[in-house]
């Protein structure tokens, strides 16, 4: 065999787990987009109130915070390529009880059984994007960020199809199952494995103050991403005059710019820190969301939203890069713990600028995301001016510039 040949053989072996991580990013992604387009579905078909949604999505909020935690534990003693080869086919299952929600008893249940797996899912896939990056010493966390995000575009796409062409919940649902089920079967033969000692997994232990810094950055970081998603439109809308069509096509904007960014991400990580990275983007979110409350003008506002979406895009993708190097947890319970704590951001973001907005109203509640910009931008600073990696390995680290 040519050396020619043997460094295409070597090519396609480094881009197999990859492409079947990417694959397995795209599958949690188009899930989350499909459960979301179809909750205003559930809402009309089983007559529930704003009152009764709530309790619906407080229980998959619950079942995602309990979860993660757990999974962190279950990554150390088996690795991520066991549990999510359990998890991923219980998420494509999750979507088929959801599909047979038929009263608002059973949505409640299912719906936190979906946001429980939801969870472990993305901690165990995130924890084996490490492992990939370890394995074959090239960065791609944030690539496959960008997966999901293109998958949750997806998701929410086919959804709205089938939902015009007048599919109901069960079988829209049912669809999404089977096309994810196959989607798993062609990626989850070609993970690799993570070795972790398993005396990090015999009891629990705390994080130290370097990983709640991280997971601190992370909450502020995602408190952004969850706050402009519900309020960015309506803020359009109501205090500069964009019509309904125009406020969305702003959150568009943003959506898009955030999901370029993070397919560049990568690149930019190796040339600079994760420090200077997270810097920068706490500098661009307090700069965009400025921009946006400073502006009367739709078109700035929207150039402002594109600002912080370049802010918002890599932040998770180095923060969870970093926590994967922790060498007292281990990979999967730092990532679970810096996951947690971000996610819950995520979702604290929507009514923390939703009751300061009914005090002080919306455009001072959301300069708040310009300050936790700052918080971000500054508190980048107290972290180590190296993140921990494999000696040598520059694809990882970035230069400190």
């Amino acid at each position: 065999m040519q050396e020619s040949e043997r460094a295409w053989l070597r090519s396609l072996r480094t881009a197999e787990p990859r492409l079947s991580l990417a694959t397995l990013f795209l599958v949690d992604g188009i899930g989350f987009g499909a459960w979301a387009s179809h909750v205003p579905a559930f809402k009309q078909i089983l007559h529930l109130e704003n009152s009764s949604l709530t309790f619906v999505l407080v229980s998959l909020v619950v079942g995602s915070l309990l979860a993660m935690p757990l999974t962190g534990q279950m990554i150390a003693r088996f690795g991520s390529r066991v549990v999510i080869r359990m998890v991923a086919v219980t998420y494509c299952a999750s979507m088929l009880l959801l599909a047979q929600s038929e009263s608002f008893v059973s949505l409640i249940l299912f719906a936190g059984f979906y946001g429980a797996v939801k969870g472990a899912l993305d901690v165990s896939v995130n924890a084996q994007a490490f492992a990939v990056e370890e394995h074959y010493g090239h960065s791609s966390m944030s690539f496959l960020q960008g997966c999901w995000s293109v998958g949750s575009l997806t998701g929410a796409a086919l959804s709205g199809a089938l939902l015009h062409h007048n599919g109901t919940v069960r079988s829209d649902l049912s669809l999404v199952a089977a096309i994810l089920a196959l989607l798993c079967a062609g990626a989850l033969p070609r993970l690799v494995s993570d070795k972790t000692p398993s005396q990090r997994a015999a009891k629990f232990v705390l994080p130290d103050a370097a990983l709640m810094r991280l997971a601190i950055l992370a909450f502020f970081g995602l408190l952004v991403e969850g706050a402009v998603a519900d309020w960015a439109p309506v803020y359009l809308h109501s205090d500069i005059s964009a019509t309904l069509s125009m406020s969305a096509a702003g959150y568009a904007a943003y959506a898009i710019t955030m999901t370029v960014t993070r397919f560049c991400g990568d690149a930019v990580a190796r040339k600079f820190s994760g420090r200077r990275i997270l810097q920068a983007s706490g500098l661009l979110i307090a700069g965009g969301v400025g921009l946006v409350l400073l502006s009367r003008s739709y078109t700035l506002a929207a150039v402002g939203l594109m600002f912080t979406g370049v802010g918002t895009a890599n932040i998770v993708p180095v923060i969870l890069g970093a926590a994967g190097r922790d060498t007292r947890l281990g990979p999967g319970p730092a990532i679970s713990a810096v996951s947690t704590v971000g996610y819950f951001g995520l979702l604290a973001g929507p009514p923390i600028i939703g009751g300061i907005a009914t005090i002080a109203g919306l455009r001072l509640a959301l300069s708040v995301l310009a300050v936790c910009g700052i918080i971000v931008a500054t508190g980048a600073m107290l972290l180590e001016t190296k993140l921990p990696v494999k000696a040598g390995d520059r694809a990882l680290q970035g230069s400190e510039r």
